[in-house]
């Protein structure tokens, strides 16, 4: 498991640095997780001590939100100020979701039909 956690801190600290080097907007253990997937597309799979970090650490998950919660509580002020921006921009970006979820679909279903 500690190999598992060092690949996955290794991950972290490169987009850490990636992001700091080229002074990007994209927080660094984002860059990471796409390091990592790049990685684990590349290397077709996973690897046994990986596995068992991430399923030690998604139990612990509810955890890691409750600093989020409570920064979204200091934040009340703000928030209700813009409201009417937040609602609009969630009710869009769903509907966008939602919109490019069903053509992708449609897209996949009709090229599974073809075979």
């Amino acid at each position: 498991m500690l190999h598992g956690i060092l690949t996955l801190l290794l991950f972290q600290f490169a987009g850490e640095c990636i992001s700091k080097l080229f002074e990007l907007k994209i927080p660094g253990p984002i860059i990471g997780m796409v390091l990592l997937l790049l990685f684990l597309v590349i290397r077709k799979g996973s690897f046994h001590a990986l596995d068992n970090a991430v399923f030690w650490l998604l139990r612990y998950l509810p955890l890691f939100i409750i600093p989020a919660a409570a920064g979204i509580i200091t934040q009340v002020e703000t928030i209700s100020n813009e409201l009417v921006a937040i609602l609009a921009s969630l009710i869009v970006g769903t509907f966008l979701a939602l919109a490019f979820s069903a053509k992708l679909m449609d897209i996949l279903i009709s090229k599974k039909e073809e075979r």
